[in-house]
Parts: structure tokens; sequence; C-alpha cells
């Protein structure tokens, strides 16, 4: 397993406790409006599109929050990742070719020796 990011794990905890407050605030805003519909000082027929915007004023924004945070923390998780697969594929690159120059180098190195030999032979 690849290992996470810090910020990802940041935006993590951030979405988890977004999750936990758009519950309980939503279990709040369902216990008062069913408080002020039992003691009949609304109906819910009639004020369907109050009762729903009252949710969505005062939950909605933080299931927003969560599902925000928590995508960019996958998206900050995947480009990590990606990096690192890329710097993965450098490495096994430049590990590559560093064996292969040395092989290189010690076969011009030899060649190089061959001439000095026939020349120091000739002077």
């Amino acid at each position: 397993m690849k290992k996470l990011s810090y910020l990802s794990i940041i935006l993590f905890i951030f979405a988890a406790w977004f999750t936990t407050f758009f519950f309980w605030n939503f279990i709040e805003n369902h216990n008062y409006v069913g408080d002020v519909i039992g003691a009949g000082g609304v109906t819910f027929r009639g004020n369907e599109y109050e009762i729903i915007s009252y949710f969505m004023a005062n939950s909605a924004p933080y299931a927003f929050y969560a599902l925000t945070t928590s995508v960019l923390g996958w998206v900050l998780l995947k480009l990590r990742e990606r990096r690192i697969t890329e710097l993965e594929k450098t490495s096994i690159v430049n590990v590559t070719k560093q064996v292969d120059t040395p092989e290189s180098n010690h076969v011009n190195h030899s060649h190089h020796s061959h001439h000095s030999h026939t020349n120091g032979g000739n002077v």
C-alpha cells in the first residue's frame, strides 16, 4: 500500500467530521421541526417547501463540505500515487543507465588502453 500524504489524511479527517456534523445537525433539525409540528405551530401539508428549505439551509452545507473534502483528499492521494509511480519508473531507468554506463566505459577504456600501448611502443 502506498503511503498517504499528510494533507490527504487531514482532508479525510475533516470529511469525517463534516459527515458526523451533518448527521447530528440533520437529527437536531428533524427533532425541532417535529416539535414545531407536534405543537401545532406548523403543518407539513402546505409547508413542504419551507420545511425542506430549512433542512437544506441547515444540514446540506455540511454534506457538501464532507463530499468536497473527501474528493479533494482522494484526488491528492491519486496524484501522489501517480508521482511516486513516475519516480519509481525514473529510478529504474536511471539504475538501468548506471548499469549500462560502466560496461560501455569499460569497453571504451580498454580500447583507449590499447592505443596507449601502441603509441607507447612506437615512441
